[in-house]
């Protein structure tokens, strides 16, 4: 698609405005939009992204709606939730995830789909981290067996584990 206003360029832009209920779409190329309109600095939109899902987040109730948080200031830095959420997502001190714990997972719960940070390996060495974390899993797994007196399931895992560490990529 070529740029609706010099008709050389490809678009690269592409702007939807809303006025009065009305929707108008621009596809531009870069050069044209900066002309038209000052560019929107990534800051800008991750906070506006940001400033929305935090406002979304709050707390549901069971009917579906949010409820608004009304949270008590960090008692170390004194930054509240509002605070927070007004300065575009960062935090005062260390404290404040403690503090904003509860109004923090609902966020994150919305933004990543899970509490917990799985972290992410270099396809390159992937694979052998994935080899160590699995060992020391099952590892942990042959000890329990091992105290239950298990020691057909213990052997079988301690041969899975050989397998695994003597695996090449």
């Amino acid at each position: 698609m070529l740029c609706e206003k010099c008709h050389q360029k490809p678009a690269t832009v592409h702007m939807q405005q809303f006025v009065n209920g009305t929707k108008t779409e621009m596809h531009l190329c870069h050069d044209c939009s900066v002309q038209i309109e000052a560019p929107i600095s990534i800051d800008a939109l991750f906070n506006g992204l940001l400033g929305s899902i935090m406002s979304m987040s709050a707390e549901a109730k069971p009917g579906g709606h949010f409820s608004r948080v009304k949270s008590e200031p960090c008692p170390t830095c004194g930054m509240t939730f509002e605070g927070f959420k007004a300065c575009g997502g960062k935090l005062g001190c260390e404290a404040c995830y403690r503090v904003f714990s509860r109004e923090l997972g609902a966020i994150l719960k919305n933004v990543q789909a899970s509490m917990k940070h799985e972290g992410k390996f270099p396809q390159k060495f992937g694979q052998e981290m994935f080899r160590k974390k699995e060992a020391g899993r099952l590892r942990s797994l042959m000890q329990k067996v091992i105290e239950e007196e298990n020691f057909e399931e213990a052997a079988r895992l301690r041969d899975e584990i050989r397998s695994l560490e003597t695996e090449e990529l």
